[in-house]
């Protein structure tokens, strides 16, 4: 038996295996809808994260108006730019995508040389990307699994830091978005409807992992609302 201590004393309790959602749902259909995330105990996951199926655990849905869930929607915005550059340009090598304290960025490795020019474009991929609200999928995989899907995709950063950063992971996860496809330990919000408003803001050089010697990167940074 599960039992789920909500914020406000009360507690659900399950028999059979549940996700975050679930839970969600058994409280209510508007919060399940509004739910972006959730916090289960102290750590902030996806609403698809499946909860342990006995014992105890403290859970906090995530809506718009929690301060957690902005980050959240603003790490899947790096995603939706990522995917939308890969779709308009050749030769896009994926570094990382985190968040930054008004926003995010994304690194790329890639023949073309991004300028505000190219802004509008992209923001109007991504645009199109919203619209279609196609879900966030969490997939995990065995580490030698792993290196021959970014082997596959040709993606060599993620294929270094898998062999070298994650080298002591048995598992590693990733995020399908379409057909989009990413390393990455996330959260995530549900599907890309979530994401409000966004602007790309510049674009700056940056190198990989941080080495002067290493690849050198273009850095495109951008904010987001809900």
């Amino acid at each position: 038996m599960l039992k789920v201590h909500l914020p406000d004393g009360g507690v659900k309790e399950f028999s059979q295996p549940v996700r975050v959602l679930d839970v969600a749902s058994s409280i209510g259909p508007r919060l399940a809808k509004a739910a972006v995330a959730a916090v289960v105990d102290g750590k902030t996951v996806g609403v698809d994260t499946p909860l342990p199926e006995a014992g105890d655990v403290q859970l906090r849905l995530l809506t718009k108006k929690d301060a957690e869930a902005l980050g959240v929607m603003r790490h899947s915005c790096a995603h939706l730019m990522a995917r939308a550059v890969m779709r308009l340009y050749d030769g896009v090598q994926l570094a990382f995508g985190p968040t930054t304290g008004d926003g995010f960025y994304y690194d790329f490795a890639m023949p073309h040389k991004l300028s505000e020019a190219d802004f509008p474009q992209i923001e109007a991929e991504m645009a199109r990307i919203v619209k279609a609200d196609e879900p966030f999928e969490r997939l995990v995989e065995p580490r030698d699994r792993a290196l021959a899907v970014v082997g596959d995709l040709k993606q060599q950063f993620k294929v270094e830091h898998i062999s070298t950063g994650l080298a002591d992971h048995p598992t590693v996860s990733f995020y399908r978005q379409g057909e989009f496809l990413d390393l990455c330990r996330g959260p995530h919000v549900p599907s890309a409807g979530f994401v409000g408003a966004f602007k790309l803001m510049s674009v700056a050089g940056a190198s990989w992992k941080g080495g002067a010697a290493r690849d050198q990167l273009q850095r495109r940074y951008g904010t987001a609302w809900f």
